[in-house]
């Protein structure tokens, strides 16, 4: 498969959005605050966040960035 740029990626509809974050996305970290999960994903040149409910475990959002304040809630320092 080739490599997919962020705007291709952001011009897709959600259900090929999500069947490219769980084919080839690697998971890179878990963030908890309060009553949501947000999962980080690296794919190809970028990154997905998705953002779970906890309590039905279902994709409440998602945002496709390539650095950024999205990143630092992930970082350990």
């Amino acid at each position: 498969m080739s490599k997919i740029k962020l705007n291709e990626f952001s011009a897709l509809p959600d259900h090929e959005q999500n069947d490219i974050v769980f084919q080839i996305g690697e998971c890179l970290n878990i963030y908890v605050q309060g009553n949501k999960k947000y999962v980080l994903y690296a794919v190809d040149l970028f990154f997905v966040e998705l953002e779970y409910k906890n309590l039905v475990d279902k994709i409440t959002g998602k945002r496709a960035f390539v650095t950024g304040e999205l990143l630092d809630k992930y970082s350990n320092l």
